[in-house]
């Protein structure tokens, strides 16, 4: 076979080859690349997997942690709800202090004041302050016992249990006009006190424990003075915690009784101009026979003074009149003594 011959050969032979190659290369091309999108699709499960696990495990977590505890999950919000339901702590009431004011207008005064003190006795309460007014002024000389208003105003201590059991039965006392109630709770105040009175006690103890020791004369001194300054103050906390306590112990009821000739169940009305035209004039009429009446009584009472001291200028110009007439007679005769004298 000559050369020309080969050269075909080899050139038929390659023709043939690259259609194989080519078919081969993309063959593998299509594994390779199936290959590869097989080993991202289980890397994708194998992330899913993974998270599904982790939920799995943190469920598991939760249920176990509810078993150990021995909740039920369903009934956390049962317990929320019963939780936020629950009423608040209540106020602490054990220091409290109660006020009141009274005002009541009675028909029969002696009684209404007799029984008021009566009823205060069964309540085992006390006077701690009282007054007494029959309704006269400075400006009243004289009035009738019908026209007096007697008043009784008294503050008084009743024990707390009382307190209520009181007030109720003060209808029978008259006509309530008005109530005014008031608490207080001092209970804060009462806790802070005794607080410091432990913290200066302690401090005292401190302090004399010291000047016992202390051979310095100074020294001693200044501890003295300040020794001093604590127990005053130990003295003012304990005064005020018993002050409180009676307070406590004791309700204050600030009680006025006023006598009147019937009870004014509604007030006048005086919408119109006429009816307040008459009620002025009526205001005004009463006013100045008060004003007359005061000034006749001013002048019946000064009157025996005022007659004296009449007498009294009566004779004053009496006496001056006739020492007058005395110097002019005295002048007449020495004129006449002149003029016999110069004839």
């Amino acid at each position: 076979m000559n050369l020309r011959s080969r050269k075909r050969i080899c050139s038929w032979v390659l023709l043939i080859l690259c259609p194989l190659l080519l078919i081969c290369g993309c063959g593998s091309g299509e594994d390779n690349s199936g290959s590869q999108l097989d080993s991202g699709g289980s890397y994708s499960q194998s992330e899913t997997a993974l998270e599904n696990d982790s939920m799995e495990a943190g469920e598991a977590e939760g249920t176990g942690a509810d078993e150990a505890s021995g909740e039920d999950p369903g009934k956390k919000t049962e317990k929320a709800e019963e939780t936020a339901a629950k009423p608040q702590p209540e106020i602490n009431t054990e220091m409290l202090i109660y006020t009141c004011t009274l005002k009541i207008d009675t028909l029969d005064y002696e009684t209404s004041v007799n029984t008021f003190r009566q009823m205060l006795n069964n309540a085992g309460g006390f006077v701690e302050k009282e007054k007494y007014s029959d309704g006269l002024s400075s400006q009243e000389y004289y009035i009738e016992d019908s026209e007096k208003t007697k008043s009784y105003n008294a503050t008084v201590r009743v024990p707390q249990n009382q307190y209520e059991t009181f007030l109720s039965g003060a209808g029978q006392l008259g006509d309530v006009r008005s109530k005014e109630s008031n608490v207080e709770n001092v209970n804060q105040e009462y806790t802070d006190l005794g607080t410091s009175l432990g913290i200066y006690e302690a401090k005292e103890k401190r302090y004399i424990k010291m000047l016992a020791d202390i051979t310095d004369d100074k020294h001693a001194i200044s501890i003295e003075k300040e020794l001093t300054e604590l127990q005053i103050k130990i003295a003012q906390i304990k005064t005020r915690m018993n002050e409180i306590k009676t307070d406590v112990n004791y309700s204050t009821i600030k009680l006025t009784i006023r006598e009147v000739s019937k009870y004014e169940e509604t007030p006048e009305k005086t919408d119109t101009f006429m009816q307040r035209l008459g009620a002025t004039i009526k205001d005004t009429f009463k006013t100045f026979l008060l004003f007359m009446e005061t000034l006749l009584f001013f002048i019946i009472r000064i009157s025996p003074y005022a007659i004296i001291i009449l007498l009294i200028l009566l004779l004053v110009l009496f006496l001056q009149k006739r020492n007058k007439m005395k110097s002019s007679k005295e002048e007449d005769t020495d004129d006449s003594k002149d003029t016999t004298n110069i004839e």
